[in-house]
């Protein structure tokens, strides 16, 4: 399976071309989003898999929906990880239940009094915009 190689790469297809994987891992966010990813899948040629990295339950409703409009889907997908953070900043977070994710009916929203109390000290904050930067400057 290629994740890494297909997320930080500059270009996501080449891991498929030089055939060294046989399934493409998926995350949506480091890939630009839903249609980017939906676009990368539509391209590679391999059987796909949409896991998270590691995001609130704002990001796994993004990484449900790809895998929602995903042909086929073949292998589990990795979305079940709201219970690796400490905290979510929804007020019903999307917890596996049985090993599935239900897809809400609409996509959760920020709860405004989990984002101040889960908010990040200046420093990190400032760390985070400035990375976003970088990433935006890149071709």
């Amino acid at each position: 399976a290629a994740d890494e190689s297909i997320r930080r790469a500059e270009d996501p297809l080449r891991v498929a071309r030089a055939e060294a994987a046989d399934v493409a891992v998926l995350k949506v966010a480091p890939l630009g989003g839903v249609r980017a990813s939906l676009r990368v899948a539509e391209r590679i040629g391999l059987p796909c898999v949409v896991s998270s990295a590691v995001e609130s339950s704002v990001g796994l409703a993004a990484g449900l929906a790809l895998a929602g409009a995903l042909p086929e889907l073949p292998f589990a997908c990795g979305l079940g990880t709201a219970d690796l953070l400490a905290a979510d900043v929804v007020a019903d977070p999307l917890h596996p239940v049985a090993g599935v994710l239900t897809v809400p009916r609409r996509p959760p929203a920020p709860d405004a009094g989990l984002l101040v109390t889960h908010a990040a000290d200046p420093g990190r904050r400032d760390w985070w915009t400035d990375r976003l930067r970088r990433v935006q400057g890149l071709p």
